[in-house]
């Protein structure tokens, strides 16, 4: 198996690309008699992914889905690029989404005003035609043969357009950012704003019911340490949570309250000795969050 190929479960293989932030954007392919990308990613990364899917021998147009967490630049920014080089595939998202991405200018500003440079180099999107979307519905089920299913889950939280993937044979969870996000073996939470902690605790406590024995991150990999995962991130999101809710009746900055979760957070000692590009990276995404759970009622 090449190194920008892992084999997860039986019809399933994570992606690597090599174009941007090699591991930090992992898409999942399922191989049934049809066959689905999970989370394509942002446009920049679609090169490198429609190459490592060279590699695993499907062809372009095997693919008859991209399923999307969500419509998130870094999740499905690149899905009307990769469109033009996937003919037979349709995108399955949240029905909240679709107009954002067949219309994607009112998305393109928001990311920009949240993330800044970072919506920039993860690129802009490109439209995608109505009759080239599906509207997921909760708990809607594609066969995809060879005894895999993906049963779609609502979890908003996260966004209000989030859902995960539950593929029932192996007992995989794709999670998006349901969970947080592993980072240098330990949790960040993501929590942008507009952000609701009850159900996103409620969407994490979802997934825990199902007890899974792999659950899949967008980004940076996968895990069988499943519940326990799961169990961490509602316990840090409780955490930040805390924290920023009190810095923000205190009448604190997003800076100073920024500061004190990386102080507070022994997790976040990662950030010290993170190279450029990753704490440049994740300083954006962590204040995306923090400004969230600060402005969360």
């Amino acid at each position: 198996m090449s190194d920008l190929i892992t084999n997860v479960a039986p019809g399933i293989k994570m992606l690597d690309q090599t174009v941007a932030w090699p591991g930090f954007i992992n898409p999942y392919l399922i191989e049934g008699d049809k066959k689905a990308i999970i989370d394509i990613g942002p446009t920049k990364t679609v090169p490198g992914v429609l190459s490592t899917l060279a590699k695993t021998g499907v062809k372009p147009e095997e693919i008859d889905y991209l399923v999307l967490t969500h419509i998130h630049l870094d999740h499905g920014g690149g899905s009307g690029l990769a469109l033009k080089s996937l003919p037979n595939a349709k995108v399955v998202l949240h029905p909240k989404g679709i107009k954002h991405l067949a219309e994607p200018e009112a998305l393109w500003k928001s990311s920009i005003e949240v993330l800044g440079d970072l919506a920039r180099e993860y690129g802009e999107l490109t439209p995608i035609p109505m009759d080239r979307m599906i509207p997921a519905q909760d708990h809607m089920k594609l066969d995809m043969g060879k005894g895999l299913v993906l049963e779609l889950l609502f979890t908003p939280g996260h966004a209000s357009h989030h859902l995960c993937v539950y593929e029932h044979k192996n007992k995989v969870i794709f999670a998006g950012d349901a969970a947080g996000v592993p980072t240098s073996g330990v949790l960040r939470v993501t929590s942008p704003p507009p952000f609701r902690l009850e159900e996103y605790i409620g969407s994490i406590d979802m997934l825990i019911k199902l007890q899974p024995k792999i659950l899949c991150f967008a980004h940076r990999g996968f895990t069988k340490n499943t519940v326990v995962m799961l169990e961490a991130s509602k316990q840090k999101t409780y955490l930040w949570y805390k924290i920023a809710q009190a810095g923000a009746k205190a009448g604190k900055t997003l800076q100073q309250v920024i500061d004190e979760i990386l102080n507070t957070d022994p997790d976040m000692a990662y950030m010290k000795t993170a190279s450029k590009e990753e704490f440049e990276r994740d300083y954006h995404l962590i204040t995306s969050s923090v400004n969230g759970l600060m402005l969360a009622k």
